[in-house]
C-alpha cells in the first residue's frame, strides 16, 4: 500500500514539475491567447464583412461622390475602420501560425514575421488614414 502511495506521489510531483516547465515554454505561454484572439476577430469579421460586402454592392451602381459621401458619415466610417483592423489582426495571427509551422529556422521566421508585420502595419495605417481623410473631408 505504501509503495503504491509513494509511486502516486512521485508521479504527481513529476507531473506538476512538467506542467510548470511547459507553462513557461512554447505555445503554452501565449498560444491560447492567440487562439482566442483569432476566434474573436473571426466572429467580428462575419457581420463586418457582410456589412462591407453589402455596402460595396450597393455602391457599385452609384458614383464616386456618393461613395465618398457614404464614407463621410460616422457609422460607415467606423465600421469600415473596424473591418480593416479586424481583418489585418486576423490575417497576422494566421500568417504567424503558418510561419511557426513551416519556417523552421528561427532567424528566417523572425525576419519573415517582422516583414509581414511591417507591411500589415503600413497597409492598415494607410487604410485607416484614407477613411479618416474622407470622413474629415480634407
Amino acid at each position: 500500500m505504501t509503495k503504491s502511495s509513494s509511486s502516486a506521489n512521485s508521479t504527481a510531483l513529476r507531473d506538476a514539475t512538467v506542467l510548470r516547465r511547459v507553462n513557461q515554454l512554447g505555445s503554452a505561454r501565449d498560444g491560447l491567447q492567440e487562439w482566442r484572439l483569432q476566434r474573436l476577430t473571426a466572429l467580428a469579421l462575419i457581420p463586418l464583412g457582410l456589412y462591407f460586402a453589402a455596402s460595396i454592392l450597393w455602391l457599385a451602381t452609384s458614383g464616386r461622390t456618393t461613395a465618398a459621401a457614404w464614407l463621410a458619415s460616422p457609422v460607415p466610417a467606423l465600421l469600415v475602420i473596424l473591418f480593416v483592423l479586424a481583418g489585418f489582426a486576423h490575417a497576422l495571427i494566421g500568417v504567424r501560425s503558418v510561419f511557426l509551422d513551416y519556417v523552421h529556422t528561427r532567424a528566417r521566421r523572425l525576419a519573415a514575421e517582422l516583414l509581414v508585420r511591417a507591411v500589415a502595419a503600413i497597409l492598415a495605417a494607410a487604410s485607416v488614414l484614407a477613411v479618416l481623410k474622407l470622413f474629415l473631408g480634407h
